[in-house]
């Protein structure tokens, strides 16, 4: 597990990159803001760049995993503390057909190796809490002094990703059901992001250096 900075930079600068290949948003280095893509320019860009059936699924997908990094950096960015270690198993270094029947009896039995958990979108916002601790997003809320109305704008914003759009695309395709989220960009989501960014330790312009250094700075690890 790497420390909570150096993890929380590497979501926050992923993050960048999945929202703005999703289409719906771009990055502004000038203003160091997420501004919406136009309803014309994204219908456009995802027929002709991404695919002419599945571009808006594969676009909505990424955007969704774009938000979830982007909350869990600036949590680890911030001091809220929401990983957990698990135990995996190995990659097979063995013959296959040993491993498969090895694996099928005990999925632990080849061996396992320590990894980092990270947990899911929902968890941030508390949906299926078994404990009384303020869920991740609450709490970076707390850290940071949030107004009433951005806190509550944030966690809503989320709770409905995790509840709809980010659930429903990471489990199936179901048609001509994602334009009815596009109006939601400008003023609701694009909103969260920018909230986020503004929490960056050294402001959002932060984001800017960080990108121009991502491949740089995967490779020290």
């Amino acid at each position: 597990m790497y420390d909570p900075t150096t993890d929380g930079r590497l979501q926050v600068t992923a993050a960048l990159s999945l929202l703005e290949f999703s289409r719906l948003v771009k990055w502004s280095p000038d203003t160091a803001k997420f501004t919406p893509v136009p309803r014309e320019t994204f219908e456009s860009s995802w027929r002709k760049e991404i695919d002419p059936v599945f571009g808006r699924l594969i676009c909505w997908i990424n955007f969704s995993a774009g938000a979830e990094f982007l909350a869990k950096g600036v949590c680890l960015l911030r001091g809220v503390e929401f990983r957990k270690t698990q135990e995996v198993p190995v990659h097979p270094s063995t013959d296959l057909t040993e491993w498969v029947t090895q694996f099928r009896k005990d999925w632990t039995s080849p061996g396992t190796v320590p990894t980092t958990y990270f947990g899911t979108l929902g968890q941030l916002v508390g949906i299926g809490r078994r404990t009384k601790n303020d869920p991740a997003l609450k709490r970076l809320c707390t850290n940071m002094k949030a107004a009433g109305d951005q806190e509550e704008l944030l966690l809503a914003a989320y709770e409905l990703l995790a509840r709809t759009v980010r659930n429903r695309d990471a489990h199936a395709y179901v048609p001509k059901v994602r334009d009815h989220y596009l109006s939601l960009v400008p003023d609701l989501f694009a909103r969260c992001f920018n909230l986020l960014v503004s929490w960056l330790p050294s402001g959002p312009g932060t984001l800017n250096e960080w990108r121009r250094e991502a491949g740089e700075f995967i490779a020290s690890l």
